[in-house]
């Protein structure tokens, strides 16, 4: 059950902040320009400051959809900020913008007075991260910041023809499913193969037996486990530098390899 604690009296209109379970915090805060909805996800409590992620669903989706990955990530040590775009029934440009304008907010809240987030984001360590739309504006936002963020994560990314020649730097993951019928295998090869061509370090996994609807489906999970442990291995690695997260990447698929149709790796 969410525990409602009263924020800061200069927020007290706009935001609200809860706990969802025991190590996380949600502090909701208003609707910008380029997103309709956001809250952070952080930990309750531990060192700061933390890495941080902005996390976006897919068309028609709230970033409730993705709350199940939200609070993954903030359980082990990020902050997060889940975002809804303006029209969530918009062009893959709607997801890019919530990511651009996602990221800026992070540094700006990093250092803004009565925020309970101030002091506890690491803005030299930043990743973007979404499913579907969202994959694909993760893919479009990381080719424009470069380097200004540590790592993409993308989650079965939706991208027409004509945007798929994409350029990231940053260390980019794809993960995808086989059995995906609106994120074709022939659409994430062609991805893939423009981030070969950008990014120096990149990981594509391709399940087996994954399909769209397991990211927002409450009632459809299988896979979800072994999604978030190669993201959080990804992020370890890229904005935490754990050796631990090379292991799994590097061991990903050794035990099982049915899991994955294809599993490309360059770390």
């Amino acid at each position: 059950m969410k525990r409602l604690v009263l924020s800061l009296a200069s927020f007290a209109a706009l935001t609200t902040t809860m706990t969802t379970h025991a190590d996380v915090c949600q502090h909701d805060i208003q609707p910008a320009e380029h997103y309709s909805e956001a809250a952070y996800f952080y930990p309750c409590q531990g060192e700061y400051p933390h890495p941080a992620v902005t996390l976006t669903g897919g068309y028609s989706n709230t970033y409730h959809k993705l709350q199940w990955m939200a609070e993954a990530m903030a359980e082990a040590g990020y902050v997060v900020l889940a975002m809804t775009p303006i029209n969530k029934y918009g062009k893959v440009e709607q997801w890019r913008d919530a990511h651009l304008a996602g990221q800026a907010t992070l540094v700006e809240t990093a250092t803004k007075e009565g925020s309970p987030l101030a002091g506890r984001i690491d803005t030299k360590h930043r990743a973007i991260t979404g499913f579907s739309m969202g994959g694909g504006g993760t893919l479009l936002a990381g080719s424009m910041l470069g380097d200004e963020v540590s790592a993409l994560v993308a989650f079965a990314p939706f991208l027409l023809a004509e945007q798929r020649d994409v350029s990231p730097t940053a260390p980019t993951m794809i993960l995808a499913g086989a059995k995906d019928l609106l994120v074709t295998n022939e659409s994430i090869a062609e991805i893939y193969q423009h981030v070969e061509e950008s990014a120096e370090q990149r990981f594509l996994a391709v399940y087996s037996d994954g399909r769209h609807q397991q990211w927002y489906r409450p009632e459809i999970t299988k896979n979800r486990e072994s999604y978030i442990e190669l993201t959080l291995a990804w992020l370890d690695y890229h904005l935490n530098e754990r050796s631990s997260a090379l292991q799994t990447l590097t061991e990903a698929g050794r035990e099982s390899p049915e899991t994955f149709e294809r599993l490309d790796k360059k770390l």
